[in-house]
């Protein structure tokens, strides 16, 4: 059989789909065990007559019997050892599988891999996912001539297990009384049943097998990167987290059990606060975790240079790497509206300057504590996006924002449209807060480790000022969704926030928006940037954006 013609996502499922290597396991025990009879019985066989022969019967008639008797007995002992053979040889066609399934290509990697290839293709609108899309398929190629290989050495190995299985027919023909065409006929179906459990080794044992070291894998590495899917089409929350993101999540709800207990959550909701104040101050070393400038070492490793500037008096600060590709982002920081940037924040918009070559913009809005409200702040930041847009082109720049940051990325992009200005070229949100006023009644049903609801419902309501709760500059959940640019929002079962972003995937699919879901299982609020499965997310988020 030519292997080399069919590719991988065949010749892998081939090796996978099917009994597996135990019916020959199976086959080979009953081989092992006939064996262990055909001896035993010749043994005692040829025990029984020779003590007949030699103390109680002689004569004529013995020595008869003594000759007739001798062909059975070493038809018996030949049979014994024929079939330790062919035993030996059904393990060896076992072996053979176990091998080749241990290295056939993954079919998970297979699709991972082609889901990228078309994902990179539709986006290489200019010709920037080249380098990208020729690593997809040289890796393809890789898969292609690996499964080939395993598999034409599995064919090999296989023949000649085959070949070096002894006749049964034959030893029937030999068989003392029994003529040719009977032993062909006694034995015709059980000899066939050899080769044709080696024709169908494939998914029993390899089913199990594979299970269970895929259980291990996702138990310890979770399930791979999905992919957008469309409001049109239905998204659900899919997926498994990593081990690591597990051992967070059980860390966190000890966090929040202390500042529950501890009273620290309530000042949360309190504009006030003295605790609000201090993390507002920018000061060291608090500054180092929250802080309106990323820390020092973050663009010194990536070599990039950093400049504050302002917007309608509002500081901005912009990341540029070493060498522009032209492409803005206005990344607007999340944090209840209470917290400034954190050090995740700040790495990630260094990462992300490095790894693409975009400048990144990062508004330092006035936060609650600071006077800052909705009726203020949003419109100063589709005024900020605005403004990129006139001088950079509509087709460079996009918006990107986590928690409160995409309240804010929404709620600005649907200010431009109400007012007729140009839209970003695309716009990604990592769990948006769409409804300051948490009063969706399915987030009693999510069983959150970080979010505290009763602090974020008084947060809500200060943020509002003296708009509507359900004003669009307050939750942009109650804005027309109609002329927005591609948008992708990342959300996960675990985090308060999820029903809200359900219900804007049900208003998206209406009004025909075009915005696609990443929901995963298992994953809390903000998981992008405070999880370790976030990261391997981050490639997905940058092509997005358009960078």
């Amino acid at each position: 059989m030519n292997f080399s013609v069919l590719p991988p996502e065949v010749n892998s499922v081939r090796v996978i789909d099917g009994p597996g290597s135990g019916p020959m396991l199976e086959a080979a025990a009953a081989w092992d065990g006939i064996g262990s009879e055909l001896s035993s019985v010749a043994n005692v066989f040829s025990s029984v007559t020779s003590d007949l022969v030699g103390v109680a019967w002689q004569g004529p008639a013995s020595a008869s019997m003594t000759n007739a008797v001798t062909p059975y007995v070493g038809w018996l002992q030949a049979a014994a050892t024929q079939a330790e053979q062919s035993a030996t040889q059904a393990r060896a066609a076992a072996t053979a599988y176990e091998a080749a399934l241990s290295t056939i290509v993954d079919p998970g990697l297979i699709a991972v891999n082609r889901s990228q290839f078309v994902s990179l293709v539709r986006s290489n609108l200019f010709g920037q996912n080249a380098p990208a899309i020729a690593a997809a398929e040289a890796a393809y190629e890789q898969m292609w001539a690996q499964d080939v290989a395993v598999l034409s050495g599995y064919h090999t190995n296989v023949s000649v297990a085959l070949a070096q299985l002894p006749s049964w027919e034959q030893a029937l023909e030999n068989l003392p009384g029994l003529s040719g065409q009977s032993a062909a006929k006694a034995i015709a179906g059980a000899a066939a049943l050899v080769p044709q459990e080696v024709r169908q080794t494939a998914t029993a044992a390899s089913t199990a097998a594979n299970g269970f070291v895929n259980k291990i894998v996702i138990d310890i590495f979770g399930t791979p990167p999905s992919l957008p899917v469309p409001a049109t089409l239905n998204p659900t929350f899919v997926g498994a987290p990593s081990l690591a993101n597990r051992i967070e999540v059980a860390g966190l709800w000890v966090v929040k059990d202390f500042l529950g207990l501890s009273g620290i959550e309530n000042q949360l909701g309190q504009p006030g606060s003295p605790l609000l104040a201090l993390f507002a101050s920018n000061i060291p070393p608090i500054s180092l975790f929250i802080g309106n400038t990323p820390p020092k070492f973050l663009p010194f490793l990536f070599g990039e240079t950093v400049q504050h500037t302002t917007f309608d008096g509002m500081s901005v600060v912009q990341i540029t790497p070493a060498h522009p590709s032209g492409d803005y982002v206005v990344a607007i920081h999340g944090g209840a509206f209470i917290f400034p940037p954190s050090i995740f924040h700040w790495f990630d918009y260094t990462h992300m300057a490095f790894q693409t070559g975009a400048t990144i913009e990062v508004p330092i809005y006035p936060l609650l504590q600071q006077g800052g409200t909705a009726g203020t702040v949003v419109p100063e930041m589709a005024g900020l996006i605005s403004m990129e847009i006139a001088h950079h082109g509509a087709p460079n720049v996009s918006v990107y924002g986590d928690s409160a940051g995409g309240t804010l990325a929404l709620a600005a992009v649907e200010d431009l449209v109400a007012n007729n200005e140009t839209v970003p070229a695309s716009m990604v949100l990592l769990s948006p807060w769409l409804n300051v006023a948490l009063n969706n009644p399915n987030i009693a049903f999510v069983h959150d480790p970080l979010l505290p609801v009763a602090p974020g419902q008084q947060i809500g309501e200060e943020w509002a000022g003296g708009l509507p709760e359900n004003d669009y500059l307050v939750s942009p959940l109650f804005g027309s969704l109609k002329g927005l640019p591609p948008t992708y929002v990342y959300s996960g079962s675990l985090d308060s926030l999820a029903p809200d972003v359900v219900v804007l995937d049900q208003d998206a699919a209406m009004q025909g928006a075009p915005i696609s879901f990443v929901l995963r299982t298992g994953e809390f609020h903000d998981w992008i940037l405070l999880s370790p499965d976030g990261f391997g997310y981050l490639p997905q988020i940058e092509q997005e954006l358009g960078i």
